[in-house]
């Protein structure tokens, strides 16, 4: 399968900011040009989707799949923008929507030894699926309870992955002639049509004349700074050092891996931290003048280097290398690397006076 370099495709070759007010300048510019690629490929997938429940086959399916996993790589890259209350995660943003995780599988639709398990199993108390429903039954009663988003796709794509070898192996038959067909398309081509609509807001709210985008730029620099590297910090040194990598160390657990069903849980590591990055660079950060020439900088700039070979070094699939003795130690050296990175850009708030407290 195909992975597109997308943090290259995002970034200029070399950015030399010089004030606080060129970095927050290049960075609105850049979150909105990722969140228009983010919104280019989940509108690519929606098409894909679309095209594959009506006229479900072999290569339709694999068509959606591939639409899928690149759609992942333009987003995962955008979760760096988390953490400041900003449009995709203050309250009301559609982050619950669009990315939550891990989900509860037969919540959604049938598993093994549950037939019928599932909003699309049961017609009795859903009998009609709407975008209202489902939007009402995200994370209802529970925060495995996920419908909507990335990873209800991934799982109505892909379906449970049972093997130590490769993904998920859910037949295009389960959208022909497999019970319930006809509700599991409508389930899949609403969800996608919503994760079109959730991004596009996003989209809209960085666009120069956006909402969001007249409203962060009117901050005082250094509290715009300080919202900038609450996200690159937060990313590093605990969602994705934790959250997404930590915590399924610790387990050796499939369903604490982000996408479970793909089997691309290695790449959206590797894309996370590409978007840390991307920030870094967009910015100028370490060619602003508190910064530049530092040992703290030139100690950045050779973490980073660092952290890239070691996350691409981590071997697929993630399921696995979790539970190898010899990746563990690999994956356990990447997370103290990712939390050292975390408290180097601390230091940087520092010096810059925006100091983000972690």
């Amino acid at each position: 399968m195909r992975f597109v370099a997308l943090a290259l495709l995002l970034l200029p070759l070399s950015v030399h900011a010089q004030t606080l007010q060129d970095s927050v300048r290049a960075y609105g510019d850049h979150v909105h040009a990722s969140y228009a690629q983010v919104l280019t490929t989940a509108e690519e997938l929606r098409e894909a989707i679309h095209t594959f429940t009506a006229t479900p086959s072999v290569v339709t399916h694999e068509m959606a799949k591939t639409a899928w996993v690149q759609a992942r790589e333009a987003y995962v890259q955008t979760e760096v923008f988390r953490f400041y209350n900003g449009p995709i995660d203050r309250e009301g943003g559609p982050e619950g929507l669009l990315n939550a995780w891990p989900l509860d599988e037969a919540y959604i639709d049938y598993v093994v030894g549950a037939p019928a398990a599932g909003i699309i199993g049961n017609t009795t108390e859903f009998p009609e699926i709407t975008k209202e429903l489902l939007i009402e039954l995200n994370e209802l009663d529970g925060e495995k309870n996920i419908s909507t988003g990335y990873h209800a796709i991934e799982f109505l794509l892909w379906g449970q992955d049972f093997f130590a070898d490769g993904p998920g192996q859910r037949s295009f038959e389960d959208y022909l002639t497999a019970p319930n067909a006809d509700r599991r398309a409508r389930y899949l081509n609403l969800i996608a049509d919503m994760l079109v609509a959730d991004v596009a807001g996003l989209e809209s709210e960085w666009r120069a004349d956006g909402a969001y985008r007249a409203e962060f730029s009117a901050l005082q620099e250094t509290a715009a700074m300080k919202k900038i590297l609450a996200g690159i910090i937060f990313m590093a040194g605990d969602e994705l050092s934790g959250e997404r990598m930590y915590v399924a160390y610790d387990s050796r657990g499939q369903e604490d891996e982000q996408s479970c069903f793909s089997d691309t849980t290695h790449m959206d590591i590797q894309w996370n931290y590409w978007g840390v990055e991307n920030v870094i660079k967009a910015t100028g950060l370490l060619e602003l003048p508190e910064v530049k020439g530092t040992a703290l900088a030139a100690r950045i700039a050779d973490r980073m280097t660092n952290i890239r070979a070691m996350l691409a070094g981590i071997p697929a699939p993630f399921d696995q290398a979790i539970v190898n003795e010899g990746s563990r130690s690999m994956i356990l050296a990447s997370i103290d690397e990712l939390e050292a990175l975390a408290l180097d850009l601390v230091e940087v708030s520092v010096l810059l006076k925006a100091r983000v407290e972690f």
